[in-house]
């Protein structure tokens, strides 16, 4: 250190403001804190005062329903609100927060280009991504997908994957694969559940307690799971290692191939993909 000079200050952590602090938003606000980001550093807003003053008593954040005066002073800006809501939430937003901040929407169907578009309102150098998850991925620290837009700086995509770390492993796609994304990462889980609702119907009509039926099934889709990343790439026919000729296994897995069960499940993904669609088409678009 120079003599006469003061003592060097350590950088702050960044101020991370997550728009929308509901299941998913609060989510990401619990992992951060629970990672060591000070509470100091964090902030949240809600659509209601009653939910703001809640956040604030659970987590110790600064919390509340003005967003642009939350934003204030921003680095990291996590859009976390319903599609609906996400573009006047942003503009909102992005002329409070610092001059150099990122933007990273989890809204399924929020284009990097929409976001864009209303980052070019602010004088600074917005940096824009997107990501597809889902709350119980979030919980369990899980798999993200993440997009950047074009020419975004190594600096702000060091800073936004440093900072939210915490959130689960981080997956770089591009743009372009982020609604399959959302449809299979995000929205899978639910497909999967909900299928998995007949193993757990079959096995209470057969006397199962229904404590115990959820559990058996819950234990299938983790060994699924499993099943799905013995290898890499994974085995096409994944279950045939569990598949007896002959056995209980083979006569259900034929009982699902002659009802096409993936094929409905794919059927889902592909409305889902088409919905995201829909959602990124913003009304300019379509005129």
């Amino acid at each position: 250190m120079t003599a006469g000079s003061g003592p060097v200050k350590e950088a702050q952590p960044p101020l991370v403001v997550v728009l929308g602090a509901g299941h998913i938003g609060e989510t990401v606000v619990a992992r951060l804190l629970a990672a060591g980001h000070p509470a100091t550093r964090l902030r949240a807003t809600t659509r209601t005062q009653r939910r703001a003053e809640a956040l604030a008593a659970a987590h110790g954040i600064v919390t509340g329903v003005n967003n642009a005066e939350v934003a204030a002073g921003a680095d990291v800006l996590v859009l976390a609100v319903r599609p609906p809501q996400a573009e006047d939430v942003l503009r909102q937003s992005v002329d409070a927060s610092s001059s150099s901040a990122s933007i990273v929407s989890l809204v399924a169907g929020y284009s990097l280009d929409r976001i864009e578009r209303i980052a070019a309102s602010s004088s600074g150098e917005i940096s824009a991504f997107r990501v597809a998850s889902n709350v119980a991925s979030l919980q369990k620290a899980g798999v993200l997908a993440i997009s950047s837009a074009p020419g975004t700086p190594v600096g702000a995509e060091d800073l936004v994957l440093t900072t939210l770390r915490p959130l689960g492993t981080f997956i770089g796609i591009p743009e372009s694969h982020q609604n399959v994304a959302a449809s299979t990462l995000g929205s899978g889980a639910a497909f999967l559940a909900l299928a998995a609702t007949g193993v757990v119907d079959a096995a209470t009509s057969d006397g199962v307690p229904p404590e115990h039926a959820t559990l058996f099934a819950a234990e299938a889709l983790e060994c699924a799971a499993a099943l799905l990343r013995q290898s890499n790439p994974a085995p096409a026919n994944p279950w045939e290692s569990l598949a007896t000729p002959g056995g209980i296994t083979e006569a259900g897995i034929n009982s699902l191939r002659a009802h096409a069960v993936s094929q409905r499940l794919s059927d889902a993904v592909q409305a889902a993909v088409a919905r995201a669609n829909a959602l990124a088409t913003t009304p300019s678009d379509q005129t």
